[in-house]
This record gives structure tokens, sequence and C-alpha cells, in this order.
């Protein structure tokens, strides 16, 4: 249903949008002039979670994105490099704070609760740095936030917080918990945005993306919640969210005039990791009747969000705004696209995201129409800074150059100390947080995260065995920045806490024993990647298979063979373990125990042409002809590119 506003005034907006999608339109107007050149404009900040120009630019060229292509032609865009790890918290609080992660201090999904010890979604709690709506706040700007990371419980800010938690208190509790939005005036309205986007996520809409979507499927759906167990689950949960947040930020347009709106849209990632394995080109391993079903909902999905694009280009345009969307990381949707929908795989999820995400700057009032340099992801709180006319802070990373465009003059504007104020708010901020246990709602929240394979379920049980609030993942994160860093003995340390608090955690025994190996230490790290290999880490065969040829190369025969002799041990259905063994055999010239080991080989992957050529060269050491060319001729079936394996048979033919 539309919804209309009016705002009056000479007040005119900057809008920066964060990828979404929603289903209300504003229809707004203005009765005075556009504020006078030089003035700041009113920002809307639009985050598109995982937003990457690799699959946007293929939409729009498509036709599918008109609104995006628009803006896209008549502003600014750009490439927004990450950082590293390149975990949504710990990149949006980066580009909502301006510093680094070692200095805001969000560094995990999750945290354990000081007062239940239980494992919880990350809250605004642990954050140690000044978020652009405090900022805001410090000097007399008014702000509406919407969905972003971290920011439950809801900071008492002059303007509107609707936290990252209140989409699961839709499914979990019947009330609003305290904490879930501020101010509590605007709980009513919230509620009613989330219960208007179930009402309205019918079945109607999920056919427009799901056409063969039965009526016993669909009440199942709703039963269980949307739960992220199914891909058509998982997309109801992500329309519905997206709706939520859409709404809400425009209700908050209309309601709060606010200089600075965030809306944040986490569905441009997770559809990405629940059907970018359906998604055209068909993978091989994909099958054809999953291809059929799911293949057309991504880009279902993003003409939907370029719909919303669409009302917020037109608010802009009405009320003179400046638009700013920008995305956390890229994600690989085209090449080295998941198997699989990541939430089967929680140790892997994060690999899918690329470093190059986007940005783009658009103003009625300014068209340039031209590429911006690329830019990293903390120089998003700065160019809003700028764009908002406020001062800037030297200790944070410099605005976007492209912003120059779009910001007022600011001449002989004293830089501040945004953190100074920051630090005398936060012990009265967090005094007024009441200590709370973990609700339905933060199990709802966990629930989502391991659907889309961010956590696995082992994990969410593990609790905290001392007072700290810090997971083995914030620890293992920290571990890979001072790694980056080159601060090794540092990382080591960090790593070594997360072991403390679970010894299983398969990210720190992977981290640390790459350190080790990296500091020559090989026992030790040979340990940490064996277990890795137990927990059922997907690259730790890769990562052994590495080790044993790097070793065999450097004639450390001995560590070789140790490793592989315990990797086949720990692990003995991986055959690329038994073609590596073998080819330690052949070059010690024991041909009948790699034969052996490449008829395993063999017989565990009997699509391996690579197998097959091998057990051929262990049959010739043995003097086996006819078993030899069985196996060349095998291996040529299997792969017939190897054009000397060809010329060897035609020879002896």
């Amino acid at each position: 249903m539309p919804i209309a506003c009016t705002i009056e005034g000479t007040r005119t907006f900057s809008i920066v949008f964060i990828l979404t999608a929603g289903l209300a339109i504003l229809s707004c107007r203005t009765h005075e002039e556009h504020s006078p050149v030089g003035v700041a404009h009113p920002v809307i900040f639009i985050g598109l979670d995982g937003g990457d120009w690799q699959l946007l630019d293929r939409y729009i060229a498509s036709g599918s994105m008109p609104n995006l292509g628009a803006l896209k032609r008549e502003g600014s865009p750009g490439v927004l490099r990450t950082i590293h790890p390149p975990l949504s918290p710990i990149v949006w609080t980066s580009m909502m704070t301006g510093v680094d992660p070692l200095d805001h201090r969000i560094l995990d999904f999750t945290r354990f609760n000081p007062v239940s010890g239980q494992r919880e979604p990350i809250t605004s709690d642990e954050r140690h740095a000044p978020a652009i709506w405090n900022m805001c706040s410090y000097e007399h700007k008014r702000a509406a936030v919407v969905g972003m990371w971290a920011t439950f419980p809801a900071e008492h800010i002059d303007g509107t917080v609707i936290s990252d938690r209140l989409f699961s208190f839709q499914f979990a509790e019947r009330k609003i918990p305290e904490g879930a939005v501020w101010p509590e005036s605007v709980n009513g309205s919230a509620a009613e945005a989330l219960k208007g986007a179930e009402r309205e996520t019918d079945g109607a809409v999920m056919r427009s993306y799901l056409p063969d979507l039965s009526e016993d499927e669909l009440r199942s759906i709703v039963a269980n919640q949307g739960g992220y167990d199914s891909p058509a689950g998982g997309l109801r949960r992500i329309l519905i969210e997206t709706a939520v947040n859409h709404r809400l930020a425009l209700e908050a347009i209309g309601r709060d005039r606010p200089d600075l709106t965030i809306v944040y849209f986490q569905g441009t990632d997770a559809v990405g990791h629940l059907f970018a394995p359906f998604s055209p080109p068909r993978q091989p391993d994909v099958p054809e009747a999953d291809f059929a079903r799911y293949g057309n909902v991504p880009a279902r999905y993003f003409a939907h969000v370029d719909e919303l694009l669409g009302d917020y280009r037109r608010l802009a345009t009405t009320l003179g705004a400046t638009i700013l969307i920008a995305s956390d990381h890229g994600f690989h949707w085209i090449d080295d696209r998941p198997q699989v929908a990541t939430g089967a795989n929680a140790a892997t999820a994060a690999r899918w995201h690329r470093d190059e995400g986007m940005y783009l700057l658009w103003s009625p009032g300014v068209h340039s129409g031209e590429p911006a340099a690329d830019g990293t992801a903390p120089q998003i709180c700065s160019t809003l800074l700028a764009l908002l006319g406020l001062p800037a802070d030297s200790r944070l990373a410099p605005a976007l150059p492209a912003a120059r465009r779009f910001a007022p003059a600011r001449e002989g504007s004293a830089a501040v100390s945004y953190e100074r104020m920051f630090r005398k708010a936060v012990l009265a901020r967090r005094s007024s947080v009441i200590p709370r246990t973990s609700s339905a709602a933060d199990n709802d929240a966990m629930e989502k995260l391991k659907g889309l394979g961010y956590i696995d379920g082992r994990e969410a049980q593990i609790t905290a065995p001392r007072g700290s609030t810090r997971t083995p993942g914030s620890f293992s994160n920290e571990a890979l920045i001072l790694e980056e860093r080159g601060r090794l003995r540092e990382a080591e340390g960090a790593l070594r806490e997360a072991l403390a608090i679970d010894a299983d955690s398969t990210s720190a025994n992977w981290n640390l024993s790459a350190l080790l190996a990296r500091e020559g230490k090989r026992e030790d790290a040979d340990v940490l990647l064996l277990r890795t290999l137990r927990f059922g880490y997907p690259d730790a065969p890769a990562e052994i298979v590495r080790r044993v040829l790097a070793d065999s190369k450097e004639h450390q025969t001995g560590r070789a063979a140790g490793l592989i002799d315990k990797a086949i041990e720990a692990k003995g259905d991986e055959p690329r373990f038994f073609l590596i063994r073998g080819k330690l055999l052949m070059e010690r010239n024991e041909c009948r125990a790699a034969a052996t080991d490449f008829d395993r080989a063999e017989r565990l992957d009997s699509r391996d042409a690579t197998a097959a050529a091998s057990r051929a060269l262990a049959a010739l050491c043995l003097g086996d002809q006819p078993t030899a060319a069985k196996e060349l001729r095998r291996s040529l079936e299997l792969d017939p590119d190897q054009p000397q394996l060809r010329k060897y048979l035609e020879r002896r033919n």
C-alpha cells in the first residue's frame, strides 16, 4: 500500500542507499524552494549487502534494473574495496565508524551474553567507537537508522533506531522487547510494519518467484516461520525483511525529517548464499529440477530491489536529496560460485565474498556520469560527514574523492574528535542498558546466522568459560587482522585465546596452523591442520596435498610421508591422498605399493583421469603392459585433452 507524507520547509534531502528490497512507495512534496548552494542536504544511505557491479552491471544491461542504470549513468559509481576478514558486522561497523576493527572491536557475528553466558548475535554494547548516527547527535543533526548490524540495543540518539534484531521479534515474541527500537513511541508502527509485511508476502508474491509453489508447501513454510532450512523458506524471510526495512525507512523520513537516513538490506547478500548455486548458467552438480525451480530467483529479487531504488530516486528528485549506495563486499556470482547453499557449510560461507564491493553517489542537482576513483569501506563514514556538512575527524579515513562534487563547501571548518565525545557518553549509554538474558528472538537470530552459513550448530552451543563476552571467532578474526599488519606474535596470542575457549574451533585451528607454517614451525602446524581435516574443513585436503608436495620438492621426504600417512588415517575416503602417496612411492621405486594406492584412488573417484593415468604408470613400472594400455585408454576416455598420452598410445599401436 502506498504511504503518503508531507515534508514542509526549506530542507532538502541527501539519500545514501544500502541495497534492499521493499514493498511500499513513498510520495512526498515540499512547499518551498530547495536549500541554497552550499547548505548541507539531508542524506539517505542505502546499504546493499554483498552488492557487486559484476552482477549488477549484467542486470542493468539486460534491462531488469533500469533505476540503478539511470543512477549509475547520471551519478558517480565506483568500486569499494572491503577489509579483511570480509564479514558483514565487521565491515559495516568500519563503514559506519570510519575506524579499523581493532579500534571499534566488533569482531564477530556473535558474542557471549554477559548475564547468561549463552551465544547471541553481536550487540551495540560491544562497539568501542562512535558511529555516524552518534556523530550526527553530537552536531545537532537528526538520524534514522533502520536494520544496520550491531545496533541492538538501540542507542538513544536524536532520531530513530530500528535495530537489527527487530525482524526476529516478529516470529519469536508477541511483544517487541525493550531495546529493539528507539524511541519506544515507534514500537507501534514497527510492530504494524512487521505484521503488514508478513501478511502481504502471500502466496501470490511467493509464486512470482516460485511458480510451482503448492499451497501445502506454503502452509508448511508459514508454520515453520519461514526459516532458512529450505530455499523457499529462506526466500520468504528475505522478502519480509526487505519489505519491513524499506517501509520503516520511508516512514522515518516522512515522520522525522532526518538529516541522515540509513537503511540496510541484507537480502542482496542472503539471496546469494541461498540461490547463487542455482543461478544461470547451470553448474554440473546442480540438479536440473533445482535449476529450473530456483534459477530465476536472483534476477527476480534484484528487479524488486530496483523497484525500491526507483522509490528512493523519485523521492530524492522531489526533495533535492543526495543518494549514496554502498556495499560491504562483493559476491562470487559469476566465477567460483558456491556449489550448494552456504548454510550447508558454515566453515566456508565467507569465502564467497569478493573484495570488490560497490558504491554510487547521485543527486538530482549533480550530473556526473563519470566513474569515480576506487575507495575503501572505512571511507564511507567520512563521506557521510562531508555530505552532511559536518566537521571531519582527522582520526578517520578520508572521504571518497567523488564526495567533493556532492558535498557543501566547508571553508575553515576545524576537525573535531568524535571519539572524545563518544567516550564521555558511552558509560551513561551502557549503564542505561538493562542486563538481559537470552530471549527467543536471540535464538531466532542465531538460527538465521546458521541458515546463512556464518556459524554452525556446534559453535552456537558453546558458552563463555569466564566473564568475557568475546567468542573464539572474535579472537580468530582479530588474529587475521593482526597478521595482515605483520603483528605475528600478537596474532598467535589471539588464536591461542580462541583455542582456550574452544579447542575444536575450526577457524582458530586453521588460522594458527597457517601462521605457524609461515613461521617455519611445521610440526605444530601439521598437527593443527590434521585437526581441521578431522573436523571436516573442506580446504584441509588441498592444503595437506600442497604441503606434502612442497616437502617432497624440498627433499623432506620423511615429513611428507608422515603427513600423508596421518591424513589417510584421519580421512581414508579422500582419493587425492592416495594419489599423492602413490606418487611418493613411485619416486622411491616402490611400484607395487604405489599401484595399490592408485587402485584405491580410482575406486574412490572413478571419473578421475589422473588416477587412471597414474595407475598406468605403476603398471609400466611393474612390466604389466596390457594393464598400462588399458588404463591409458581409460584416462583418455575420461579426459580426451591429453595429447602426450594419445601420442604414446599411437606409437605403441
